[in-house]
């Protein structure tokens, strides 16, 4: 047997071990909840927060969930799909951006009437289909970030918050999670609302001494925080078949938990399918234009012909179809966040050329 096979069978074995653990861990939970309602002993912190809809949840903390809107069974045939046809391989870590574009076993997903009426159902509004999409594998980015297009220490003049004139933002990323041993998301409620940069030091002494709040996955996620919660970091735990809905503007980070606590185990199974949706405003045309036109060293493409006339068909095209934002407004680059700074000069004179022509 080969020195690879083998280290493949090593593997398998280590990820079975790990969900026998997770199952026990889920089982244990069980039965103390059952236990603390059987004594009526006083629910987690999180269950004597009032509960509030997916939509004022989405407007106030930054973030709603769906509570398994996939069964198990349904994340283990299209996990099994997924990585087919991306070749993902067992215990390697695996990220692909524009994964719509790269792999048809996505669509099922972004067709699927439970994610869109998700997505609908928290901006209270149409929602159209921006082409971001992720699909990843053991990823996590570890460092606190949003995912928005302006992201500058003090926001205030970009668009992203500047131009909204009592409108909703309504530019929303909508993760499902199809395996999760112990994936869970980093979550600063409400700072989607702030144009300033979150304080990072402060958050870090808090993470540092386990002072985290805990949205474990028999907690209730929707609810109303006060603002010294907003203060301090969520931990919010996936399980297989969530469906997390958040503000792109949300400041957030790929976290892990286990028997109710943030854990450094970054090997346990997760694998999730993310797509980007937003209300049919500008804020969703500049966040379209911002990764498929600006970023370019993300390599996004256009979507072939039959796929634009299913999304078309599907009711998930913007207005202004898929044409380039700063070709009409290509100062608004100025506020944009690049990884390559050196490159904002050249592409705001090329997309203003670009808009005179047309």
């Amino acid at each position: 047997m080969s020195v690879r096979a083998d280290q493949n069978g090593l593997d398998r074995a280590r990820s079975a071990g790990r969900r026998a653990a997770g199952r026990a861990r889920r089982l244990v939970h069980a039965g103390a909840l059952a236990l603390g309602r059987a004594t009526q002993e006083s629910p987690p912190a999180v269950r004597r927060r009032d509960r509030i809809s997916h939509v004022e949840a989405l407007r106030k903390n930054g973030f709603t969930v769906f509570r398994g809107l996939f069964s198990p069974s349904e994340c283990q045939r299209l996990a099994a799909a997924m990585k087919a046809e991306a070749g993902i391989q067992s215990g390697q870590h695996f990220t692909r951006v524009d994964a719509t574009n790269h792999y048809q076993s996505t669509r099922q997903v972004l067709f699927d009437d439970r994610v869109v009426n998700a997505v609908r159902e928290s901006i209270g509004a149409e929602g159209r289909f921006l082409q971001v999409s992720d699909l990843h594998y053991l990823h996590d980015t570890a460092a606190w970030h949003r995912d928005s297009v302006h992201r500058a220490p003090d926001a205030s003049r970009a668009p992203d918050w500047a131009e909204l004139d009592g409108n909703d933002f309504g530019v929303v990323k909508a993760i499902l999670y199809l395996e999760s041993d112990n994936a869970a998301m980093g979550i600063m409620c409400g700072s989607h609302r702030s144009p300033l940069e979150m304080d990072y030091n402060q958050v870090q002494r808090i993470e540092e001494t386990g002072g985290q709040i805990v949205i474990d996955a028999h907690d209730d996620p929707n609810v109303r925080f006060s603002e010294e919660d907003q203060r301090t970091p969520l931990a919010w735990r996936a399980l297989p078949g969530d469906v997390l809905v958040f503000d792109e503007r949300l400041y957030h980070a790929g976290r892990r938990v286990e028997d109710g606590k943030v854990s450094s185990d970054r090997q346990a199974a997760k694998f999730t399918l993310s797509l980007v949706f937003g209300a049919d405003n500008r804020h969703s045309e500049r966040m379209y234009s911002y990764f498929r036109y600006a970023r370019r060293e993300m390599h996004y493409r256009d979507l072939d012909e039959p796929f634009r006339a299913e999304l078309a068909q599907r009711g998930l095209v913007l207005t202004n179809g898929w044409g380039n934002y700063y070709e009409q407004h290509p100062q608004d680059l100025r506020h944009a966040y690049l990884k390559k700074p050196e490159t904002l000069e050249p592409l705001i004179a090329e997309f203003t050329q670009a808009g005179t022509r047309g």
